[in-house]
């Protein structure tokens, strides 16, 4: 049996992995953007606070997913 870790990405994180700033990240995550991107993964609460200000962070296996799907597009584009 194997064992799996999930590590978790903060924005930093974030930012080298996808190569995008963090006001272009915030962007894919919101839907009145014109920029948004459903199938960008969603945010991890990490804070117990009820407060809409609180510490988040992402999947590193999500988030690699993502970014190969957009690899992988940009390949197949006949631009």
């Amino acid at each position: 049996m194997s064992v799996s870790t999930k590590r978790l990405l903060r924005l930093t994180d974030l930012v080298v992995r996808t190569g995008l700033s963090a006001s272009s990240l915030y962007n894919r995550m919101n839907p009145r953007s014109k920029y948004y991107d459903p199938s960008f993964p969603k945010r991890v609460r990490l804070s117990f606070s009820s407060s809409v200000r609180g510490a988040v962070a992402w999947e590193s296996d999500e988030v690699e997913a993502w970014v190969k799907m957009r690899r992988d597009a940009e390949e197949g584009c006949s631009c």
